[in-house]
């Protein structure tokens, strides 16, 4: 995940990003940091926007000496206030937030690294919260990681090594049908 994270911000600091952002009068993100609250609880925080944090899960499978999963990608993007997106204003610029949205997402999808494969939208929807009126899109990969070596560890009375699950239960059930005398 470090790589991927490391590959969103560098992709939004490269000098081919910029023209992007440029050619429909929007600014690049200025602020890019992981998902804790923030849109929910700015005070608590300093940021300036436009801003994007990434949030993510992963659902894991163990393959031998790798482990390999399914990443869920969250992006918020919060965006400079912008003008109204009512009928009553004329002309209607407040549409510049769903380019900007748009923009985030067409840069992100196909994004991969060496543990990612590329990312895909799967979904995006409008977020409300106390203090800002957002977006988060999100998308999914595969992600792999190599296993850490463990080459064995002692907890209490139980001898951990890597890949002895039996070994671990045989030794839980010797020690639970041990009598254990408690003396005040």
């Amino acid at each position: 995940m470090k790589q991927l994270y490391k590959s969103i911000q560098s992709l939004f600091k490269s000098p081919e990003t910029l023209p992007v952002f440029q050619q429909l009068n929007l600014c690049p993100p200025e602020f890019i940091d992981l998902y804790n609250g923030q849109p929910e609880s700015p005070d608590d925080f300093e940021f300036t926007t436009p801003a994007l944090f990434i949030d993510y899960s992963i659902s894991w499978d163990k393959a031998g000496t790798m482990r390999l999963g399914t990443l869920t990608l969250e992006v918020h993007i919060l965006t400079d206030p912008t003008p109204e997106t009512d009928n009553l204003t004329a002309p209607l610029s407040g549409l510049e937030k769903v380019d900007y949205y748009e923009t985030i997402s067409d840069l992100l999808e196909g994004l991969s690294t060496s543990e990612t494969s590329a990312l895909v939208l799967t979904s995006e929807r409008p977020v409300v919260t106390d203090y800002f009126n957002y977006h988060a899109i999100t998308f999914t990969c595969t992600i792999s990681r190599r296993r850490t070596q463990v080459t064995g560890i002692t907890i209490g009375d139980i001898r951990l090594q890597p890949d002895t699950r039996d070994s671990i239960e045989k030794q839980l059930r010797r020690m639970s049908s041990e009598k254990k005398y408690i003396i005040d």
